[in-house]
């Protein structure tokens, strides 16, 4: 009986310490041209899934989290979530942003086929490195159209769009505008037209500035080029789409816009979630805000049902 009770300790205390491992959060770095990526990667008991979650817009880090008013930690917290479901995961900070170093970083270099480049290193380190045999992009915002592109240019097992826009930035853009006096909408509309061609202009008014800055309009002239819908067309893999019936940056029909470039796809509206992917009141309220800065409210438990049962279907 001594015999058996030791063993069964033994197995409970190496159970214990492979689920401890399986939650530690382990920092990475990737050394590329300019610099290095970096990032954190949590493993899972098994080399089968792993999620590589891709940052929305702005100078967005692994956490979710950036300088302008974003302290959600949304990314680390559904890495968390995700551990406890025994899946992997690995994120990272965009280049040029926290320990992403860029060496002499401009961001007039700065083109949106850099974002899915890395996104594709990221892919190949979780295969070749860490030898993982199910890799899927999780892309957010932002991130949704370049973990599109990045998953035409793997062999991802699935692809997972949270938040994800469905016309090309332009036009989000002038949407979120549209609250805004006329001579604003309308100013911008005149911009994000010379944008669209491909061509760049010094005449922006100041307070579009922060916008439309001369250094950023390369950027986005390389972004403006993509439509999602078309992008979303071209994978075959298994496609998720998840949006907040709350999200007021991408609205809900933004993601139906999405599954309508292939219905074969999953698309799922989450009642009361926002853009931080947490949950605010019914009416969608301004009280909506603290889930952008408040980081102990927690995640939505569909969201992450919804993404775990993908995974493991």
């Amino acid at each position: 009986m001594k015999k058996f009770k030791l063993i069964f300790f033994l197995i409970f205390i190496l159970s214990y310490q492979i689920q401890a491992q399986q939650n530690i959060e382990n920092n990475f770095s990737i050394t590329i041209k300019e610099g290095k990526l970096a990032g954190s990667f949590i493993a899972s008991n098994n080399k089968e899934n792993i999620v590589i979650i891709i940052a929305g817009s702005g100078p967005t880090d692994r956490n979710g989290n950036n300088p302008l008013g974003v302290a959600a930690s949304s990314y680390k917290m559904l890495a968390n979530e995700l551990s406890k479901n025994n899946i992997a995961s690995l994120r990272y900070d965009k280049r040029g942003v926290a320990e992403s170093k860029v060496n002499n970083f401009k961001e007039k270099e700065l083109r949106f086929e850099n974002y899915i480049d890395d996104a594709v290193l990221m892919y190949q380190y979780a295969k070749d490195s860490l030898g993982y045999k199910n890799i899927y992009f999780i892309g957010h915002s932002e991130g949704s159209l370049i973990g599109i592109i990045a998953s035409q240019n793997t062999k991802v097992k699935g692809f997972i769009s949270l938040s994800g826009a469905g016309k090309p930035i332009d036009e989000v853009i002038l949407n979120q505008l549209e609250s805004q006096p006329e001579n604003i909408y309308q100013e911008s509309a005149n911009i994000l037209k010379l944008l669209k061609e491909g061509k760049e202009t010094d005449d922006v008014p100041q307070y579009l500035y922060s916008l439309f800055r001369p250094s950023v309009q390369p950027y986005m002239i390389s972004w403006i080029k993509y439509n999602p819908v078309n992008e979303i067309k071209k994978l075959s893999v298994p496609v998720l789409i998840i949006n907040g019936s709350c999200d007021v940056q991408v609205k809900p029909e933004e993601a139906q816009l999405l599954y309508m470039a292939n219905t074969k796809n999953k698309v799922v509206i989450i009642k009361n979630m926002t853009h931080t992917l947490k949950n605010t009141s019914d009416d969608c309220d301004d009280s909506s805000m603290e889930t952008y800065t408040n980081e102990s409210l927690p995640l939505n438990k569909e969201l992450v049902d919804e993404v775990v049962k993908f995974i493991n279907h």
